[in-house]
């Protein structure tokens, strides 16, 4: 069991670190909806436009407009 704990306290920062990472690089990704059938013009997750920001860089902007909003 403490294994398991091990591996996890070492690979969930690695993981996390990776994400975000990837997330800056590449905010954008193919839309869920859409990506089967190509461009979906009536789609309002992605707006027709068949790319939709990346859930950790969605979380990044929600954080960096709330400390925005809380210093000015």
């Amino acid at each position: 069991m403490a294994t398991v704990i091990a591996l996890l306290v070492v690979c969930l920062p690695l993981i996390t670190i990776g994400y975000i990472g990837w997330c800056y690089a590449s905010p954008w990704g193919v839309c869920r909806r859409c990506a089967p059938g190509g461009k979906n013009r009536t789609c309002r997750a992605c707006e027709g436009t068949g790319m939709r920001p990346r859930l950790g860089w969605q979380l990044y902007v929600y954080l960096r407009r709330l400390h925005h909003d809380g210093t000015h």
